[in-house]
């Protein structure tokens, strides 16, 4: 299985006050090395931009055993492993200088119609994916269901700047608006050690959301992000500390 390995350093303005770097910010690297990837094998932006669509994230799981640091330096290794009619898998591994494991994550894609948002099969798309290959985690990725009372933290209006290439809000954004929400009204103790994010529906420009947390446990939150203006759940995510 073809895979590639990026170095990045964390930077300073991808840090929490405590040092370690934000969950957004890591998701940044993981998209950054996933599209260098991409394009690198056939698949990437510009690929799947003349056949009229793009890739949106549909379901990740992140497993960590220590976030990276700032200025600390760290391999991120990914490959494409496999996929169906409608997703298609990526796999991250980072790690330390020293070569001891950082964290490992799972990721599920689908492909969108650039103008009717709809899932296209990729089957039918002239795409040199993988028919399978290693899995990072033991665990398979689910499809979050949305379950049991959550209390709104928080509500914000979509600005222009959490747009991406597609015109929609990048993946990135919602795990940021989720920790700022948990940070508002649910403070809680030691570093992530697992999260698994579904995302169920694009959100664009000027959308109103709503974002409620519950609290299942003392060391796991449950975040749901909802559009208001048009009611539906556009992002789930659980986390465990």
């Amino acid at each position: 299985m073809q895979h590639r390995e990026d170095r990045f350093t964390v930077k300073t303005f991808d840090c929490r006050p405590d040092g370690q770097i934000k969950p957004h910010a890591l998701m940044q690297y993981l998209q950054e090395a996933a599209a260098r990837h991409a394009e690198q094998l056939g698949f990437g932006f510009a690929d799947l931009d003349a056949q009229d669509c793009f890739w949106v994230l549909a379901n990740l799981r992140l497993d960590v055993t220590r976030l990276p640091r700032w200025n600390e330096c760290f391999t991120l290794k990914t490959w494409p492993s496999g996929h169906t009619r409608v997703v298609a898998s990526r796999e991250f591994v980072g790690a330390d200088e020293r070569g001891n494991e950082l964290f490992r994550a799972g990721s599920e894609w689908m492909v969108l119609d650039k103008h009717k948002s709809r899932p296209r099969n990729l089957t039918r798309l002239k795409l040199a994916l993988p028919a399978s290959g290693p899995k990072a985690l033991t665990t398979e990725l689910r499809r979050l269901q949305p379950t049991g009372d959550y209390t709104r933290c928080h509500k914000l209006r979509v600005p222009p700047s959490a747009l991406d290439f597609n015109r929609h809000v990048n993946n990135t954004e919602y795990l940021r608006w989720a920790f700022d929400a948990i940070g508002f009204g649910h403070p809680h103790t030691g570093p992530v050690r697992r999260l698994e994010a579904t995302y169920l529906a694009e959100l664009f420009e000027g959308d109103d959301i709503e974002i409620l947390v519950r609290r299942p446990s003392e060391r796991a939150l449950h975040v749901l992000e909802r559009r208001i203006s048009e009611p539906a759940d556009a992002f789930a995510m659980e986390v465990a500390f």
